[in-house]
């Protein structure tokens, strides 16, 4: 893809679908919790949607192209995000965070990131 396209073009001239069943032309959105096994103890590329799906990877697949990165993480909430967030961060680092943050995601970052792995916390306007 041409890096010197506009987002809206390079997002329109994406195809997701290219390795999926038929090819699809607009990526279907998959709506199912589990997905069929080779075997009981064989696992295929997507086992249960929470874990990971051909939606999600398509839409990670999307994103990284946008941003120009080998690859892109995404959740299912700004929580889930922040926690994964968290999980990556060694101690004695810092997270800049907005001044107005949800609640539950301000006390998360100081009473765990802060308190328990010694994480610095600064927020910014």
């Amino acid at each position: 893809m041409d890096p010197n396209w506009s987002d809206i073009t390079r997002l329109v001239a994406s195809d997701p679908g290219a390795g999926a069943h038929g090819h699809p032309t607009s990526f279907p959105i998959y709506q199912t919790a589990t997905f069929v096994q080779e075997s009981a103890g064989g696992f295929g590329e997507y086992d249960y949607s929470r874990s990971g799906n051909p939606t999600r990877t398509a839409l990670q697949t999307q994103l990284a192209e946008l941003e120009g990165a080998q690859s892109a993480f995404a959740t299912s909430s700004g929580m889930s995000a922040l926690s994964t967030v968290v999980r990556l961060v060694k101690s004695a680092e810092t997270i800049l965070v907005g001044d107005d943050v949800y609640g539950g995601m301000h006390r998360l970052l100081r009473r765990i990131a802060h308190e328990v792995h010694g994480i610095s916390v600064v927020p910014v306007d």
